[in-house]
C-alpha cells in the first residue's frame, strides 16, 4: 500500500509540473513522507485512510481528465 501511495504520488507531483492543486497537494505530502520517512515510522490508519480518500476525491478527477483528452483528440 505503501509504495502504491509513494507512486500515485509521485505521479501526481510529476503532472502537476510545480503548480499544486488542493486536491493534489495531500498525496504528494504523503508521497513526499514515504520518499524520506523510515516505514517503521508511519501510521497504517493515515496510509489507509489517505488511500480511501485518494481513490474517492481525487480518482474521478484523474478519470475526467483522462476523458476529457480522449475527447479531444477524437
Amino acid at each position: 500500500m505503501a509504495y502504491c501511495m509513494l507512486t500515485f504520488g509521485e505521479m501526481l507531483k510529476q503532472a502537476s509540473h510545480g503548480i499544486v492543486t488542493q486536491a493534489y497537494s495531500g498525496p504528494i505530502a504523503l508521497r513526499d513522507k514515504l520518499a524520506h520517512v523510515p516505514h517503521r515510522k508511519l501510521n497504517a490508519e493515515v496510509l489507509a485512510t489517505s488511500v480511501e480518500r485518494a481513490t474517492t476525491e481525487i480518482l474521478p478527477l484523474i478519470q475526467a481528465r483522462i476523458q476529457d483528452l480522449s475527447n479531444a483528440v477524437s
